[in-house]
């Protein structure tokens, strides 16, 4: 019984399996060779002159169809007169054909092997429903490729591919037009084109320009603090007001910019020992940053132009504490650090920016992303020091 309904299985799914193998999208493929080149015409010769007369005479050289400018010979392959096949009678014994390759006809033939073993698809000479039509366009090495799919529409193109290539650019057209993706998304290991590692890419060249500035920075913190010569310190929260020098480059886009700085912010306050005798009082020395400011230029051509932005700072932060009068040792204060990464938002106006030094103002918020932690035998601090910058500087 079982081979029987084994048999009876076969014959009622074969049909099905027909059907099937009829599913598939039935492909024709249409390879061209065009040319982009203008064809330069003779030069007109006037009636029974010079000219006339030279071009009735027959010319001792062989004629060549023309070619286009910068054309490179086509790959030959060389075949020993043996494997040469007829139509090779009066060549000596020994003797080799050399062929050159037609560039459409192996194209075709690579578009077609691909087709068939896509999932779905075949390619057919005759009697299709869709079709793919590529047309090769000579260059000075290689060709450019467009590529046509009616099935979806989709047109791709390949900027430059050599004949050696064509393997691979075939797998690469057959998937993306099918599958109806873009042929930058077909890479693979194994198909990889000469032009996707050696193209040259132009880019926009923008303007670059030395900068420095200088201002004066108000930051909060809250800091030990002397109450009194003979009373300890306490913390309370304080207004500093640094001093704040900067240079950078800023690099210039059309409409956007990037700064890239460095920057010194000295402390302009400082408490007297004698008022302190307990010790413990904290002062903010200073500060050094580098950063990274990204700008956008609300009237990029304008002799004007106000402009804002972001980035970020890194800053180390220097404080000095002063030691109670009884402890011994040289000096009378002892050096704390802290630091970290600054959020920073600006906004700023440049003036005569047709001149080629300008001047521009600039108001910064800073947002630390860190709060200061540090301490020694003399005192600590543990605070978070936000603070508004404004400046003016020179463009040059």
């Amino acid at each position: 019984m079982k081979p029987s309904w084994i048999i009876t299985a076969i014959v009622l799914l074969s049909p099905l399996s027909s059907s099937l193998a009829l599913a598939n999208t039935r492909v024709c493929v249409s390879v061209q060779r065009k040319s982009w080149y203008k064809a330069n015409p003779a030069p007109a010769a006037s009636a029974g002159g010079p000219a006339e007369s030279k071009a009735s005479e027959p010319s001792p050289l062989v004629a060549r169809p023309p070619q286009p400018p910068f054309e490179r010979p086509l790959p030959r392959v060389t075949v020993p007169a043996s494997e040469a096949g007829p139509g090779t009678s009066g060549q000596g014994a020994g003797a080799r054909n050399v062929h050159e390759i037609d560039p459409t006809t192996y194209l075709q033939r690579m578009l077609e092997y691909e087709i068939t073993h896509e999932p779905g698809f075949a390619a057919v000479d005759s009697g299709c429903t869709h079709t793919v039509t590529v047309e090769l366009y000579q260059l000075q090495s290689g060709w450019t490729v467009f590529a046509r799919y009616s099935g979806t529409e989709r047109e791709e193109k390949i900027d430059h591919a050599e004949i050696d290539e064509f393997a691979e650019l075939a797998q690469r057209i057959a998937f993306a037009l099918l599958r109806n993706r873009s042929i930058t998304h077909t890479i693979t290991r194994e198909n990889v084109l000469r032009a996707d590692s050696e193209t040259n890419l132009r880019t926009i060249n923008g303007t670059g320009h030395l900068i420095f500035g200088m201002g004066t920075e108000v930051r909060l913190a809250r800091l030990a603090t002397a109450q009194g010569a003979g009373l300890p310190a306490a913390a309370e929260t304080r207004l500093l007001t640094p001093v704040s020098i900067q240079v950078g480059y800023r690099r210039k886009l059309r409409a956007w910019g990037l700064d890239a700085f460095g920057r010194l912010n000295l402390g302009t306050e400082s408490t007297g020992i004698h008022r302190n005798d307990l010790g413990g009082h904290v002062d903010y020395s200073g500060s050094g940053l580098v950063g990274l400011h990204f700008l956008h230029y609300l009237d990029a051509p304008g002799v004007t132009s106000l402009y804002f932005g972001g980035g970020a700072a890194f800053e180390l932060a220097f404080f000095n504490v002063i030691r109670p009068a009884t402890a011994g040792g040289f000096g009378a204060r002892d050096g704390l650090l802290g630091g970290g990464l600054n959020l920073e938002l600006l906004v700023g106006y440049e003036f005569l920016r047709a001149s080629s030094v300008h001047f521009f103002g600039q108001v910064e918020a800073h947002a630390p992303a860190y709060a200061i932690k540090s301490e020694n035998d003399s005192g600590a601090i543990n605070t978070y020091m936000p603070g508004v910058l404004a400046q003016i500087g020179i463009i040059f």
